[in-house]
């Protein structure tokens, strides 16, 4: 092998590498979450429904980003009791704040905490 092939062997070899390190911090799982690990996003519900794999999708007025408790009916929680409860009222999201290649301002969307009216309704938070 050549120069000009070991060079180009090492930057492919180097650009997988930095690929892979991107996709493992991408699609990591969320597990055990630390209360360094969430930001406070405060908003007002516009809309509650199902997601896919049993997921609660929640959205905010004037928010453009996709917030969800993973497999959310799984944790005793009901679209309906959330519909009613929650529609047009202000909560306090706690997120998930993790830089991905999707994430690139470190909001994941994955609701670790909620909390309606001083009531937590919803906590995954290890503290």
């Amino acid at each position: 092998m050549g120069k000009i092939g070991k060079i180009w062997l090492l930057c492919t070899s180097m650009l997988f590498i930095a690929f892979m390190a991107v996709m493992i911090q991408t699609f990591r799982p969320v597990r055990n979450v630390q209360p360094d690990d969430v930001m406070k996003i405060d908003g007002w519900v516009t809309g509650v429904k199902e997601g896919p794999g049993f997921d609660i999708i929640i959205s905010l007025k004037n928010d453009t980003h996709h917030y969800y408790i993973n497999r959310g009916l799984q944790h005793n929680l009901t679209i309906q009791q959330l519909q009613e409860q929650l529609f047009n009222q202000s909560v306090t999201l706690y997120v998930v704040k993790r830089w991905t290649i999707f994430t690139r301002d470190n909001n994941m969307g994955h609701i670790s905490k909620l909390v309606f009216n001083e009531d937590v309704l919803f906590n995954e938070i290890s503290e």
